[in-house]
């Protein structure tokens, strides 16, 4: 019996071991299986490693609540001072001794900010052969980091604020800020006393609106327009004040004058009996249209604003099918524009012109952003509307005024015909055109026949009308579409014929000096004939790549000079001339 003893003793021993490897595989758990425990929970939680404080893991409340940065496995706390202010609270734990106390809250960001306090705890635990504490951090009530939207029932509500680009921010009578939507504290991250525009007063009563220039998030100036709304109880008592911030740089930019349009928005003195009406408070505090409506069209809220623009017969849409209410047209069109909405979550923002119930025609700027409801994860459309009737009147008359001013910069004032300027970008546009089409472009020069005398003797008044009737005739022979008649100058003008050989050119030029003397203008001092008459210049030219136009105004300009020297009163071609030099050499 002696001989079995050693050997019992080596059972037992194995078997004591394996029960340790089974109690301890009992009692660790990895690291996947809490990870998959802590995601389901609603309370922040974090595995935090106990040697150096560094997060293992955190669920997505402690990452939302706490400004957690998650990339891929690593998760990091942003902020230097909370950071510091978490390593603080763990440094003094000793593993594996839990803990359970009060502390301070190191969210709160400002002095402005209401005091909060929350639970610290920390479990030890074994995970994925670590030792690690399982904490969490959360508020001492669920008001803490969800008022003033702390019902349940009003997280649409909650959603809607946040996804508003205005900064809405709610504080208690003696200032501090009870509660902000995601965009005012990503506006004034890191300076939120600046934000503070408005300070309270016990005996302020009604709605205030001011102006102010900042600098945005990218260091940017942008001029803030704010409205702050003093809240009062059931008992006609201040208890806080709600303030809305947009950024109104481009339309000050625009219009300086519409920097006033906000200051005649109607004044909210809604009184808040539950945190629920917090939308229907901004709602109704806006002459902009707002309103929102599920993926089947079906009415959740808007305001009267927003009614009126829907074209509904009354203010209350909640529960109203946009089927009743919109034109079926219009509401197809809607549906088109909501598709990148509702499918990718797109924001959409567009200009449309609307009919009032009055009959007055408005046009609103709308911008259109997907709505999720966090209860049951159906999504819609949150529209917000703004009023830009008199910009769009501004821009239509900027546009009239530059067309006007194009329209004067392209004509001579005095003969209405083209000027200078436009005769050279149409001579451009027409010598690369003929070299593309490989077609004749003539070009005549036109020299009024002794008008200094006839503006020193008849007047210059008499001298301007001559010149309005000379343009006026070449415009009754000049009748192609892209033939153009300018003034170059004085009283030389010049006619562009594209595709016009010399010889067309020739008739031109006649028909010209025929209309001219039919018009019969007499000048006493001429000294070729009693009456206005002409000198013309006429070149034509097959222009070729690499040739410079500025060949077939030399042609023109050696032309009219030809017809000047030649005795004036008469048509000579730049061929002509050639023709004739020849003809003298030899």
């Amino acid at each position: 019996m002696i001989e079995w003893l050693p050997l019992a003793a080596l059972v037992l021993l194995v078997g004591f071991l394996m029960g340790m490897v089974w109690v301890s595989y009992r009692r660790v758990m990895s690291m996947k299986t809490w990870q998959l425990y802590l995601a389901n929970l609603h309370s922040p939680k974090a595995i935090i490693n106990h040697k150096d404080g560094s997060i293992l893991y955190a669920n997505r409340s402690f990452v939302r609540l706490f400004n957690v940065e998650a990339s891929g496995h690593k998760f990091h706390i942003r902020g230097e001072r909370e950071q510091q202010t978490f390593e603080a609270l763990l440094a003094s734990r000793c593993w594996p001794h839990p803990f359970v106390e009060m502390t301070g809250d190191f969210r709160a960001v400002s002095d402005h900010r209401t005091p909060r306090h929350a639970r610290f705890s920390g479990l030890p635990v074994w995970c994925g052969g670590q030792r690690v504490w399982i904490v969490s951090l959360e508020p001492k009530s669920e008001a803490v980091y969800s008022e003033p939207f702390a019902d349940n029932d009003s997280q649409i509500f909650r959603s809607v604020i946040n996804s508003l680009s205005e900064l809405v921010c709610f504080q208690d009578k003696e200032g501090r800020i009870v509660g902000s939507n995601l965009a005012y504290d990503r506006f004034w991250k890191g300076r939120e006393q600046e934000g503070l525009i408005f300070s309270t007063d016990e005996n302020a009563r009604g709605r205030r609106t001011q102006q102010s220039w900042t600098t945005n998030p990218n260091g940017d100036s942008c001029l803030l327009e704010s409205n702050q709304t003093v809240l009062l109880d059931d008992e006609n008592h201040v208890f806080g004040t709600l303030s809305i911030s947009h950024d109104v740089t481009n339309w000050h930019m625009m219009r300086q004058s519409l920097e006033q349009e906000i200051e005649a928005r109607q004044e909210v003195e809604q009184q808040l009996k539950k945190h629920s009406n917090v939308l229907t408070s901004i709602f109704k505090a806006s002459v902009d249209p707002i309103g929102i409506y599920n993926k089947d069209y079906e009415f959740l809220g808007g305001n009267a604003a927003f009614a009126e623009a829907m074209g509904a017969q009354h203010d209350e849409l909640e529960g109203e099918n946009a089927e009743d209410l919109m034109e079926p047209e219009v509401l197809a069109q809607h549906r088109k524009i909501d598709v990148p909405v509702l499918e990718s979550g797109d924001t959409v923002k567009y200009e449309d012109l609307v009919m009032k119930r009055d009959g007055s025609m408005v046009w609103y700027e709308l911008t259109k952003t997907q709505f999720r409801d966090p209860t049951d994860e159906t999504i819609g459309v949150l529209v917000i509307a703004r009023d830009v009737t008199e910009r769009k009147a501004t821009q239509q008359q900027l546009a009239d005024a530059i067309m006007e001013l194009e329209e004067l910069s392209f004509v001579d004032g005095l003969t209405k015909v083209a000027n200078r300027r436009s005769f050279d970008e149409q001579l451009v546009k027409m010598w690369h055109s003929h070299i593309r089409e490989q077609e004749p472009l003539s070009l005549i020069f036109c020299d009024i026949d002794y008008f200094k005398p006839y503006n020193d003797n008849y007047g210059h008044q008499q001298g301007d009308e001559a010149l309005r009737s000379v343009a006026d005739v070449f415009q009754r022979v000049i009748r192609r579409p892209l033939d153009a008649v300018a003034r170059y100058g004085g009283e030389e003008f010049a006619i562009l014929l594209p595709n016009t050989t010399e010889e067309g050119a020739v008739v031109v030029a006649q028909n010209i000096a025929d209309e001219l003397k039919a018009a019969d203008l007499p000048h006493a001092y001429s000294k070729v004939a009693d009456r206005l008459t002409l000198s013309q210049g006429i070149a034509t030219l097959y222009p070729v790549a690499g040739q410079d136009y500025g060949d077939l105004v030399s042609l023109a300009d050696r032309a009219l000079y030809g017809a000047k020297h030649a005795g004036r009163n008469r048509v000579v071609t730049s061929q002509s001339m050639k023709q004739a030099k020849l003809s003298a050499n030899a």
